[in-house]
């Protein structure tokens, strides 16, 4: 499984989340994989001081930057946070690619008008 943590799901994983730590657990074995926008990782330091630091910080985890692409992708969603376009435009690049992604988030709601429907583990 790939997973996208955005910026909730980093402050949640910073506080030691069980299912977050378990799903990075299952990274750090090679049997998952996590994906972690970098525009996330400042959201989550503005959310939580320390998640940000933790979440760059993150040896089995796959820090994805913020690209021309994901930029184009982003400018249809006028009214959507940066993070959330970050990760957003993630899902839709590996959606048009084939590839199974689930984006977490802990506030789902934030993805309106995206085209992706987060989950929300909680």
């Amino acid at each position: 499984m790939t997973a996208v943590l955005d910026h909730t799901a980093l402050a949640a994983l910073y506080r030691a989340d069980p299912f977050f730590t378990g799903l990075y657990i299952e990274a750090s074995r090679g049997t998952g994989r996590v994906l972690i926008p970098l525009l996330s990782v400042l959201a989550a330091e503005r959310r939580l001081t320390g998640a940000g630091r933790h979440a760059a910080s993150l040896r089995f985890a796959e820090s994805v930057p913020f690209t021309a692409d994901h930029a184009r992708d982003a400018m249809d969603w006028g009214k959507v946070e940066m993070p959330v376009a970050h990760a957003a435009a993630i899902a839709w690049h590996a959606v048009k690619a084939g590839e199974p992604l689930t984006v977490l988030s802990l506030e789902p709601e934030l993805y309106t008008g995206t085209g992706i429907t987060p989950l929300n583990p909680t």
